[in-house]
């Protein structure tokens, strides 16, 4: 009877953590069609907030500082737009999205098979996300960009002379030869 209670309460734990849209990706525009515009809002944790109490119709947000070339203010959306890159919001956007966004189906959600482990895939990225906090998705997040991702790098923290994060590539750089066991990489 205690292992059921202690199930059931670690399971509302990780629902309501997957749940809420925690990671945020500053100087990431991620533009496209959104429902809500909030100019009233005044901080990415006030808009990550106004995304979680929208439930389960607001699955990612831009918040966007005075002196971008658009409306400041808080931008909610039913999807997870991709990267825009040639962006000029840069330093006045931050993004976020709820993780249970990212549905992790398909070639990601199998630890077999498709994880290149322990490898390092240097080479030119067009974006770096810090928010993303495991390699499935890494490998998720590169499936959600289409076909402008061909292949990504996740980086675990705490790692000398590399920078961490999701490392999205619109090419497939060759393998390192030099092994790097808090990477893992994967190709499309």
């Amino acid at each position: 009877m205690r292992i059921d209670i202690i199930f059931i309460l670690s399971l509302c734990i990780k629902i309501v953590y997957l749940q809420t849209c925690s990671n945020f990706d500053i100087g990431i525009d991620r533009s496209g069609p959104w429902y809500a515009h909030i100019r009233t809002i005044v901080s990415p944790d006030e808009c990550c907030g106004l995304c979680n109490a929208e439930g389960t119709r607001c699955q990612s947000w831009v918040y966007v500082t005075i002196g971008a070339a658009i409306t400041s203010g808080c931008y909610l959306k039913e999807n997870i737009p991709i990267v825009n890159e040639t962006s000029t919001c840069g330093p006045f956007c931050t993004s976020g999205f709820k993780e249970a966004s990212l549905v992790l189906s398909g070639r990601c959600a199998f630890p077999g098979g498709i994880y290149e482990l322990a490898v390092d895939r240097p080479g030119p990225r067009y974006v770096r996300l810090t928010s993303i906090r495991s390699h499935p998705a890494c490998c998720a997040m590169c499936v959600l960009e289409g076909e402008k991702c061909r292949s990504w790098t996740f980086i675990r923290s705490g790692v000398a002379d590399k920078e961490s994060g999701c490392l999205l590539k619109n090419q497939v750089p060759p393998i390192s030869t030099v092994p790097c066991v808090a990477c893992t990489s994967g190709t499309k």
